[in-house]
């Protein structure tokens, strides 16, 4: 019976030790796996490191060594475990910024405060309330018409008294655009993004107030009242063109639309005088459209908005000494951009333990992640290059995936370049309608001098700057129909006037 039992005793152990040799080689493999990966996605060099010395220590280090391996791993645990609960020193802390680069950028930016446009419109905006623009205008029928057209004062009396309620913001808006210059603070930070949604969403209310009021004045006949406002809300566009950002340019382009239409209805379809069209002629001469500049400005902005995004996880001290930060509802509201309750005991022991785990993978100093960042960006300069061939279109690539932050930063870098290309589509076609408005005037004047409509561009060139003929897509002039009563203009994206 003895010997029975000894037999399956040895039986037990030797099943045991099958399991537990099975499991180390599975485990083995496992991290052998892990390491190739690693190798092959290039994963951080920490991560990489680290795998290749557990490897090494459960398979090269000698038996008796092992021991004081893992001895020391376990140390390593329980003085992690010690840190995360031990309590935080902030004080001089606050999170990283790069604060040289954006007054660098700002400084090539500034203007005098007397030139400065942006101050009016700050005081504006501190006493701005969306509610009040869409109350008054709540019906969308009344809205778009008081936007698309002349009207009176009897046909709306309600927005007719909401805009006296608003002669102070009017007279506010055009004492504005009676400078040159705009210069609003950049605001990287992705926590000021909504900050910056909500600048542009009431720059566009002002201008439908301005372009409401100016329909107003036409519709009562008060034509030079309503063509200054016009020209006013141009100069408006004007200011948000020179401001850094595509979400900027784009409203531009909106807003010069908006009121080029207008400008070009009332060319063709009224009866301006000569001095009318000469006022209409000189506030388009004034418009710059200097595309290469304004993305050169979008890159530059873009690059510091992506080194501060991901540089949040970075604090600095009054010393200059950087760390990985302690204060995750910063982190939190950056990445959603909004408020966030008061962070628990928990969360912050488990921000600790992320910024743990976070040592192997991302930079040690948000310079390395910086340097990072300009190499992503370097290639794209070329699109503020005068001579860029955008005609080639986009190139459809995705960097190769890899397991580190210089993939993601790629990644981020590459859809803004294909964006820069969505953007130069609706410059083009801005700029179409710019010069298709210049053209519009100098066709109304020669119906004035001679009673119809020019048979052909050729009869007004002279009356033109060469470009303001020239189709910018194609190169080619723009496109003229004569129809007798009625002409079309148009050009490859943009229909100036009505086929």
């Amino acid at each position: 019976m003895a010997e029975e039992k000894q037999q399956k005793e040895k039986k037990k152990r030797g099943i045991f030790s099958k399991i537990t040799l099975t499991l180390k080689w599975i485990g083995l493999t496992l991290l052998a796996i892990l390491l190739i990966a690693a190798l092959i996605f290039q994963a951080p060099w920490k991560v990489t490191t680290l795998l290749a010395i557990i490897l090494l220590a459960c398979t090269i280090l000698p038996r008796p060594y092992r021991k004081w391996f893992w001895a020391s791993v376990g140390l390593f645990l329980i003085v992690s475990v010690i840190w995360v609960f031990l309590p935080d020193n902030n004080e001089g802390w606050r999170p990283y910024t790069f604060d040289e680069e954006l007054a660098a950028i700002e400084a090539k930016r500034a203007v005098p405060n007397e030139k400065n446009a942006a101050l009016i419109y700050n005081q504006l905006l501190q006493n701005y309330e969306q509610s009040d623009f869409d109350a008054n205008l709540i019906d969308p029928n009344i809205y778009y018409r008081t936007t698309s057209g002349p009207w009176s004062s009897a046909d709306y009396p309600q927005v007719a008294q909401w805009l006296e309620n608003h002669h102070d913001t009017i007279a506010k808006l055009t004492q504005a655009c009676e400078k040159e210059k705009c210069r609003f603070p950049m605001n990287a930070s992705p926590a000021t993004f909504n900050r910056r949604i909500d600048r542009n969403r009431a720059m566009r209310l002002f201008a439908y107030l301005l372009v409401s009021a100016a329909n107003k004045n036409i519709g009562e006949g008060k034509i030079d009242e309503g063509l200054q406002k016009y020209i006013t809300t141009l100069q408006m566009a004007q200011h948000i063109y020179q401001q850094p950002t595509a979400i900027d340019l784009m409203v531009g382009i909106a807003i010069e639309k908006l009121v080029s239409e207008h400008l070009n209805r009332f060319v063709i379809e009224a009866e301006p005088t000569v001095k009318q069209l000469h006022l209409i002629s000189d506030s388009f001469k004034d418009l710059k459209n200097d595309f290469s500049a304004k993305l050169n400005g979008v890159l530059e902005y873009d690059k510091l908005y992506t080194k501060m995004f991901y540089c949040m996880y970075y604090e600095i001290n009054t010393k200059g000494k950087t760390r990985l930060t302690r204060d995750p509802k910063a982190v939190i509201q950056a990445q959603y951009l909004q408020e966030m309750p008061p962070i628990t005991y928990w969360q912050r022991k488990a921000v600790k333990v992320g910024i743990l785990l976070a040592r192997f993978f991302i930079p040690s100093t948000p310079q390395k992640f910086a340097q990072m960042i300009d190499d992503a960006y370097a290639q794209y300069y070329a699109m503020a290059e005068p001579d860029f061939d955008w005609a080639k279109g986009p190139v459809e690539s995705r960097p190769p995936l890899r397991l580190n932050y210089s993939y993601a930063v790629e990644l981020v870098a590459g859809w803004n370049g294909q964006s820069y290309y969505r953007l130069y589509d609706l410059y083009l076609t801005g700029l179409t309608s710019y010069r298709g408005s210049r053209l519009l005037v100098a066709i109304k004047q020669y119906h004035l001098e001679n009673g119809s409509w020019p048979q052909s561009l050729d009869r007004i060139e002279s009356f033109v700057p060469p470009e303001a003929l020239i189709d910018p897509v194609t190169g080619e002039h723009l496109q003229y129909e004569n129809h007798g009563e009625r002409f079309s203009l148009y050009g490859e994206m943009a229909n100036i006037w009505p086929k």
